[in-house]
């Protein structure tokens, strides 16, 4: 019952636009070295609110959000005008259980014999930080991170580090004493990897047997997803008057990234917003999508323009999985991406790897073409995968 009036529900929700939380939420793009700044239309115009019902008016919506948000290689939506027409509290908004899902189509993993510490590097290592986008059917083969991998040929290694239900930022009243800290945050994560607390917390997640593993001065490229949980726990995007307050979104990822380049001075970084979703609340009813719920800080799409901004100003790349700039997610399509509303299906994990592995190889100069782009209907894993052998 509850998908059934979904898209109907969210495009009259949809209609009703005001403006975003803050500077860092505003989306901007670089393009020739110039920062600019692109104002977003209005999602939904209130006096056609009642024809947006219908799916030729939801098409042309989520077309004209997908026409404006991408710049080069970054998304170009201005999230002034992202869309909060329906407030929630923090406890109506929790992160659903991920169902239990039988793998069709897992790739071989094979054990990489760890390099000694007096031993030449041979190999490309790549670390994922995350929540449970990149959690997700770990140990199956299916995960984002191995189905990524699959596609980068000989010589790459991976680490898992991602833990779901964690978010990037610190809860707003824990301690940031280095003696006593303990969360699995990213900024956690990042601690942990440079030596500055005792990881004894993280051994009850797979993530801490594989944060064992890596060398940092190893690392080639650090991946980074996170969002949503920031976004479900009420997480403020920033702190004015503290740039890199660990407590805000905006300011953990900044700290976070500080701390791996001081340990990993030759790593790169691909920074992924939080994905499209929908929204449900604890019983099951539709509440609306990534563009329309708001739990007093934004909705979901602020939280993935301030990464984009991030990312920008620091001269990094951005993956975005928000605007459908590079494959198909969105409300006409969400129930064959997700599996919950929130977390990607098998399928989905195909694409956003399959996406993610090409924004790996252009970033090491192995492949200069020009992505397509995915519809998840007509997208094949393995035939993509055979593709690149030839």
């Amino acid at each position: 019952m509850k998908k059934r009036f979904a898209t109907s529900i969210l495009a009259i929700v949809m209609a009703a636009t005001v403006f975003g939380c803050g500077d860092p939420s505003k989306l901007t793009s670089k393009k020739n070295d110039t920062t600019v700044s692109q104002e977003q239309e209005s999602v939904a115009d209130s006096s056609n609110a009642a024809s947006a019902a219908d799916a030729a008016s939801s098409e042309e919506i989520t077309q004209e959000q997908n026409a404006e948000s991408q710049s080069g290689d970054s998304a170009v939506t201005d999230g002034s005008a992202s869309t909060e027409g329906v407030s929630v509290t923090e406890e109506e908004i929790v992160e659903p259980e991920i169902p239990t899902e039988e793998v069709q189509q897992p790739v071989e993993t094979t054990e990489v014999e760890e390099t000694k510490e007096d031993e030449e590097d041979k190999y490309y290592d790549i670390v994922f930080i995350g929540d449970s986008q990149f959690d997700n059917a770990r140990g199956t083969g299916s995960d984002i991170p191995a189905y990524t991998c699959s596609l980068l040929g000989k010589k790459v290694k991976f680490y898992n580090l991602a833990i779901g239900g964690t978010a990037a930022s610190l809860g707003r009243e824990m301690s940031t004493d280095l003696e006593t800290f303990d969360d699995s945050s990213f900024i956690g994560i990042c601690y942990a990897l440079a030596g500055k607390i005792k990881t004894d917390f993280l051994d009850q997640y797979p993530a801490g047997a594989e944060l064992k593993k890596v060398k940092p001065k190893n690392v080639d490229l650090y991946i980074i997803e996170y969002g949503a949980n920031d976004y479900i726990n009420g997480k403020d995007l920033y702190n004015s008057s503290a740039g890199l307050d660990p407590h805000t979104y905006s300011g953990a990822l900044t700290a976070g990234i500080g701390e791996l380049k001081a340990i990993s001075p030759d790593a790169e970084y691909i920074l992924c917003g939080p994905s499209y979703c929908m929204w449900y609340n604890g019983e099951g009813t539709f509440i609306g999508d990534s563009f329309s719920v708001s739990k007093g800080i934004g909705p979901l799409t602020e939280y993935a323009n301030t990464a984009s901004n991030l990312a920008n100003s620091m001269g990094i790349t951005y993956f975005d999985s928000m605007y459908a700039s590079q494959f198909d997610l969105k409300i006409e399509t969400a129930e064959d991406y997700l599996v919950d509303g929130l977390h990607y299906n098998e399928k989905g994990r195909q694409i956003y790897a399959a996406v993610l592995a090409h924004t790996i190889q252009k970033l090491r100069g192995k492949d200069d073409s020009e992505m397509p782009y995915l519809e998840i209907n007509s997208f094949d894993f393995w035939a993509y995968k055979d593709s690149l052998k030839k």
